[in-house]
């Protein structure tokens, strides 16, 4: 089910999560073993949030950050059902939600694409912790959060 349940997960959060789309986020990794999850978007006009600065918006950063924290809650819920029927994980993906989160904005959002990764702190059966991070495309750290998340 790991290659199976990784892909459902994918599926959930391109197709299934609308605003996702929005954002143009491609996820580039999700760790069965670790937790590890990586999401990378490029720059639009759209995701500006000053036109004078051209730096991306504060929303956007806050919410890559909650979305690729989420893909780790994720993996980690995939993990718990591991064996039990698809259907089981897919509604465990519907029902998933942030129930916390600090971001910490540290450099204003510059550049022509980003990346954003995050690792699992703690994780049990139904919360979940994760660490993340926001870089430029020169790997300069624009910002940095911290989640908790219900899986259960």
């Amino acid at each position: 089910m790991t290659a199976s349940a990784l892909e459902r997960i994918k599926v959930y959060y391109l197709e299934k999560l609308p605003f996702n789309k929005v954002l143009g986020i491609d996820i580039d990794l999700l760790d069965y073993e670790s937790g590890q999850a990586v999401t990378s978007f490029n720059m639009t006009k759209e995701l500006i949030g000053n036109s004078t600065a051209g730096i991306l918006h504060g929303g956007v950063t806050a919410s890559v950050i909650d979305l690729t924290g989420g893909l780790s809650a994720l993996i980690c819920c995939a993990k718990i059902h591991h064996g039990k029927p698809p259907e089981v994980l897919d509604k465990k993906l519907a029902s998933s939600a942030t129930i916390d989160m600090r971001v910490d904005y540290l450099r204003p959002g510059q550049g022509r694409s980003f990346q954003c990764k995050s690792r699992v702190i703690r994780a049990g059966a139904r919360i979940v912790v994760a660490k993340i991070d926001l870089y430029n495309e020169k790997e300069t750290r624009i910002a940095t959060g911290t989640a908790t998340y219900l899986i259960a």
